[in-house]
């Protein structure tokens, strides 16, 4: 009989730590954020997107000149093909193979170029995105941020836990 208090107080104590350990862990968020919105929103991506844009537009200019040289040389075969001796038609064959051939190569480069430029770029505003969303999650309290991408990373979550426009309208504004 001595015992019964010491277990009932003991089971007491156990339930309303049970209930708190409970409270605690209902109080701790679970949030996610949209990268594909954060990318097409966020004023730093948007700037690096247009830079790439313009520089991605001047070297299409240059493959058209290119293209243009390759086809004025193909529809000078095409009308002086016919009437050259051996030699000049293989001459004028090499020039065009090797005009196709400097085409597909700067093509080439210009595409490293591009996505070597777009790597180093984007590298700088992830590591601001980051570095941000940890510095939030700390501040909020938020127990772990979870990023979705377009490949379906989450299955599915509440519309409150998406704070992906908070980020946002943060980041845009710590950008100014």
């Amino acid at each position: 009989m001595k015992n019964k208090p010491y277990l009932l107080y003991s089971l007491l104590l156990l339930c309303l730590g049970l209930g708190l350990w409970n409270f605690i862990q209902s109080r701790e968020k679970i949030v996610y954020v949209d990268t594909a919105k954060l990318f097409q929103e966020y004023s730093e991506t948007v700037k690096i997107n247009k830079k790439l844009e313009e520089q991605a537009k001047q070297y299409e200019e240059n493959i058209d000149t290119l293209m243009k040289e390759v086809q004025l040389a193909m529809s000078d075969y095409e009308r002086k093909g016919s009437k050259l001796d051996a030699t000049s038609r293989s001459k004028l064959e090499q020039k065009i193979n090797e005009k196709q051939l400097d085409l597909q190569r700067y093509q080439a480069v210009i595409k490293e170029k591009l996505e070597k430029q777009r790597g180093e770029e984007f590298a700088s505003a992830v590591n601001n995105i980051n570095s941000f969303l940890k510095e939030y999650g700390v501040r909020e309290g938020y127990r772990m941020i979870l990023i979705a991408n377009p490949a379906g990373t989450i299955a599915y979550a509440q519309d409150n836990t998406d704070i992906t426009s908070d980020i946002i309208k943060e980041l845009n504004q710590k950008s100014k």
